[in-house]
């Protein structure tokens, strides 16, 4: 039934009636609207005036009494607003009042307040667990009460917290202003236009302990931020109401904290790594992380960027770049079990790697030292890759797990994510065989630094390399060890009380440096007596001798006193002439060695630095024998090798010189055995220059000066001639 049809069934003075009450009321409602404005135009006045008498205000002991003044003024302004206008238009124009009253600087005194607030919560929540179990019984049931390295750890405000809760009375007075400060806004109904501000203090409070956790990688740091977020958010959720937000605030203060936990910690990851073992808490954190964002390839893609800018370039050398790399592989499995971060990762460092020269020897170093990580590996034996770097197929295993979508786009990830770390390295390669050949010529060096027959080491280095690589690919050095053992029992039944000599084989040895110098008679009988005995013992085969790698033990009498000298045999050589006659030239030794002048000063230089010889004139040598300590040390030694224990022995010249006559030692190395890291020319020079003391940093630096002369050219780690 509509207007027409009651006029028409409505007698005429009734319908009269009706118009008229209308129109007598109408005039009432109009004056009420007019009332409600005016009202509403006053407490205006008033929010505006108490907003701009806000200070600017911090997270600071008086933000406390600030707030309290100002929240006590507007609900002043609400009870009187409410109780002079009490319509839907009422309600209306409260609303526009309460966004006006906690917009602009009234926000922000709310965000400061509740900052504050949270955080002087948390620490009482730690210092007085009882008065908060008490004031906050609600949260603390339902969500067992923090202890303090799971709550206020790492939060800012601890000064201000004494000022304010300096003992247990002061406690429970803020925490009695913070419910009743809470209650307040509850019943102004303004939440609606502070929500913003409620979670800029909460994402603060995120902030805060993500900060404080950067560089704390020995603990798990996520469990303790976690429990602290979700004490907040059930604190305000019971406080300012569930229904005030879009999403749920626990659920919030959640995201939030794993987002900003996360790209805190990608953001380190490159530390992280190089850390690595002791930070394996860290690891254990972001992988939570990255399983709840799924964002894989993000922190893959970071920390790929992260490795081209720090680690590969040519300031680090290469065993760092492959520590780095193994502490690579052994975190990012951690993190992704299906190894496709790690191949989205290793893919530069691989391609690096394999542009250095030094990469395998330095590899096979580790491999064979058994202080190394890789030791370990090349000890179980376990060969879990192919000569192409592919892993055998395991898709029937009933451990198998698919590979995530990320892995679709990156090569090789199937084919090496169940490899050990050293088959990951000798994958870098093609083909094995240059581990092989890098092994036999490290095989060949042990054996030949050895002063008798023991290879035990050796051996068990072989045996190990067998079950890796197959006894195939290390025939050659079988034959070296052999060799090792047939030599032992020769000298055994050669029985020369003279020499012990080292037989091998010509066609399974490295090629040895070509002899630079003439041996003198004396030495050659020496030698063809021993060489007698070895053609009666194997009538098939003939001896060649190669004085660079031969070591002579003598003993030298000079100025009554006895010296025992390890010496190549060229440096006995120029002894046995100084016996003849005592003094010569450089030019005259070389002569009658047969050989470069460089060479024979060098020689030479050896008895200087022991004390044997002088330098009379200008590359002229005399024997010392008849001249006391005092001339000795006049004329002391240019060359930094070791000297006697004895008191009258001739003092060392500067490191840098000797170092100078070590050069040509240097270049002879290179020349034959082609670039060789610092620790092997170290090494070899020990061995070519007994009694030398010269320090691996010492040979650093002259190595260093050497480059900058432009007299060697350095690639990665290892030196080469240019």
């Amino acid at each position: 039934m509509n207007a027409y049809s009651v006029c028409e069934v409505l007698p005429d003075a009734e319908l009269r009636g009706i118009v008229q009450q209308i129109k007598a009321r109408k005039p009432s409602v109009r004056a009420t609207d007019s009332s409600v404005d005016k009202l509403a135009a006053s407490c205006s006045l008033q929010l505006l005036q108490l907003r701009s008498n806000l200070p600017a205000i911090s997270s600071d002991v008086s933000i406390f009494s600030v707030f309290q003044s100002y929240l006590g003024s507007v609900t002043v302004v609400q009870q009187e607003f409410a109780n002079t206008a009490r319509s839907a238009r009422a309600d209306v124009a409260w609303s526009a009042l309460a966004y006006q009253a906690f917009t602009g600087p009234a926000a922000h005194a709310v965000q400061e307040w509740l900052y504050a607030s949270l955080v002087c919560v948390l620490h009482i929540t730690t210092t007085w667990p009882s008065l908060a179990q008490t004031a906050l019984g609600d949260v603390c049931a339902e969500l067992a009460v923090p202890r303090s390295e799971y709550t206020s750890e790492g939060l800012p405000s601890h000064a201000m917290y004494k000022r304010v809760c300096g003992n247990d009375e002061q406690a429970r007075q803020l925490l009695n202003s913070f419910e009743q400060s809470c209650k307040q806004l509850m019943d102004l109904n303004v939440l609606n236009y502070a929500k913003h501000s409620v979670l800029q203090a909460v994402d603060r409070i995120i902030d805060d302990q993500v900060q404080a956790s950067a560089s704390q990688w020995e603990t798990q740091c996520l469990e303790r931020m976690q429990t602290a977020t979700r004490f907040i958010a059930r604190l305000l959720d019971g406080r300012l109401g569930s229904s005030q937000w879009t999403e749920p605030l626990e659920q919030y203060a959640d995201n939030a904290l794993h987002t900003r936990f996360s790209l805190q910690r990608e953001h380190e990851l490159f530390g992280i790594i190089v850390d690595y073992p002791d930070s394996a808490a860290a690891i254990a954190d972001l992988r939570t992380c990255v399983e709840r964002h799924h964002s894989m390839h993000a922190v893959a893609t970071g920390l790929r960027k992260a490795v081209q800018q720090r680690l590969l370039h040519p300031g680090a050398t290469t065993s760092d770049i492959l520590a780095q790399y193994i502490s690579c592989i052994r975190c990012l499995r951690l993190l992704d079990p299906s190894s496709t971060m790690l191949e989205i990762v290793a893919r530069p460092i691989r391609t690096y790697l394999r542009s250095r020269d030094d990469t395998v020897a330095c590899i096979i170093h580790d491999m064979v030292s058994e202080e190394s990580e890789l030791f370990e590996d090349l000890a179980n034996g376990s060969i879990r890759i192919d000569a192409e770097g592919k892993a055998y197929d395991e898709d029937c295993s009933p451990d198998w797990t698919p590979l995530p979508i990320e892995a679709k786009s990156v090569h090789g990830t199937a084919l090496r994510r169940d490899a050990d770390v050293l088959a990951l390295l000798v994958s870098i390669y093609d083909t094995q065989s240059v581990f092989v050949q890098e092994f036999e010529s490290h095989v060949a060096n042990q054996l030949l630094a050895h002063d008798g027959f023991d290879a035990a080491r050796e051996i068990r280095q072989v045996e190990m390399m067998k079950l890796r690589f197959g006894s195939a690919a290390l025939e050659r050095c079988e034959v070296m060890l052999k060799d090792v053992a047939d030599s032992k029992r020769i000298c055994q039944s050669v029985r020369d009380p003279v020499y012990s000599a080292l037989v091998v084989s010509r066609q399974f040895w490295e090629p040895s440096p070509a002899d630079s110098f003439t041996a003198p008679p004396r030495m050659h009988a020496l030698r063809d007596q021993f060489t007698r005995a070895f053609e009666a013992l194997r009538p098939a085969r003939s001896l060649e001798w190669r004085d660079s790698q031969s070591r002579i033990e003598l003993q030298v009498e000079i100025n009554g006193r006895t010296i025992d000298v390890s010496a190549r045999p060229s440096q006995v050589a120029v002894l046995l002439a100084f016996q003849s006659t005592p003094q010569l030239s450089v030019c005259e030794l070389a002569h009658s060695m047969e050989c470069s002048e460089e060479f024979a000063l060098s020689c030479v230089k050896f008895w200087q630095s022991l004390g044997v010889v002088r330098e009379s004139a200008s590359r002229v040598f005399t024997t010392v024998e008849g001249h006391t300590g005092d001339e000795l040390v006049d004329n002391g030694s240019d060359m930094d090798n070791d000297a006697s224990d004895t008191e009258d022995s001739p003092a060392p010249a500067s490191r840098t010189d000797a170092l100078h006559m070590h050069f040509n030692f240097i270049v002879g190395m290179l020349t034959n055995f082609g670039p060789l890291p610092l620790d092997r020319i170290h090494s070899m020079l020990a061995m070519f220059i007994p009694g030398d003391q010269t320090s691996i940093d010492e040979l650093r630096a002259f190595l260093a000066q050497m480059v900058r002369e432009d007299r060697l050219d350095m690639a990665g780690s290892t030196y080469k001639l240019k």
